[in-house]
């Protein structure tokens, strides 16, 4: 059952989609996209995060959520604008937690780089870059717990995306040098994917109809295009998928 948001408290400064900040009836806190983000960021957002799920990556928990209507017609005129109503994506917020830094960032297991790094390749997202320089990990930091947990998957499937760029951009590109080195490494991530994908119908059968349309009347369809994404998933299969072209 999706969540039910009973109270929007502010609108996020971070991050390019500005979710919102809202908190369930389970008391729980909520980093909600919704009309703002784009329904086409949201679809990446639900495949990218479930595949990174059944991957066995640590994704920040997140889950459907339900805004009632009354809830955003009180507001729509002003700050909730963006928020829209219905079935909207929630991403559970992680206390006492902040973006990555490039010193947490050297503690992480090697094997951990690797899996974010070869999923990241795998579901075309270039949108997880940090250096010396600054940059945009989407990875949050927990202080508590001293564990990472990745977040904002809305850039996946971006046919832009290529090896040389991750190579290049990625946060763990070195990691990902790695993986394209070894031969035995290239076999078990593309076992990973081979048992994450067995899910995909799954996955894309759970996305709410709305998020298929633009508008509220559900007549103009979101710019991004589902018989896409299986091919996407399935370069793995092609022996050139771990090569430089």
């Amino acid at each position: 059952m999706p969540i039910e948001i009973e109270e929007v408290l502010r609108r996020s400064e971070q991050g390019a989609t500005a979710p919102y900040i809202c908190r369930g009836t389970n008391d729980k806190l909520y980093y909600v996209k919704g009309r703002g983000a784009g329904y086409d960021s949201l679809v990446k957002e639900w495949i990218a995060g479930n595949l990174a799920r059944r991957f066995g990556l640590p994704i920040a928990p997140f889950d459907l959520v339900y805004v009632p209507r009354e809830l955003y017609e009180a507001g729509r005129s002003g700050n909730l604008r963006d928020l829209g109503f219905g079935l909207l994506f929630g991403s559970e917020e992680i206390p006492n937690s902040h973006e990555l830094t490039v010193l947490n960032a050297g503690s992480l297991p090697a094997e951990l780089k690797q899996d974010i790094a070869a999923f990241d390749w795998w579901v075309k997202n270039g949108d997880r870059t940090l250096s010396q320089a600054g940059g945009n990990p989407n990875i949050l930091w927990s202080e508590s717990t001293k564990r990472p947990a990745i977040i904002d998957h809305n850039l996946a499937f971006d046919e832009g995306v290529t090896l040389r760029s991750q190579l290049t951009s990625h946060i763990f590109a070195s990691a990902l040098e790695e993986v394209c080195e070894g031969v035995d490494l290239q076999a078990h991530y593309n076992e990973k994917f081979k048992e994450a994908l067995s899910d995909l119908l799954k996955i894309i059968d759970d996305i709410p109809p709305r998020w298929h349309y633009v508008d509220d009347a559900e007549t103009i369809k979101i710019s991004f295009s589902l018989k896409d994404v299986e091919a996407v998933l399935r370069r793995y299969e092609v022996q050139a998928f771990w090569k430089r072209k």
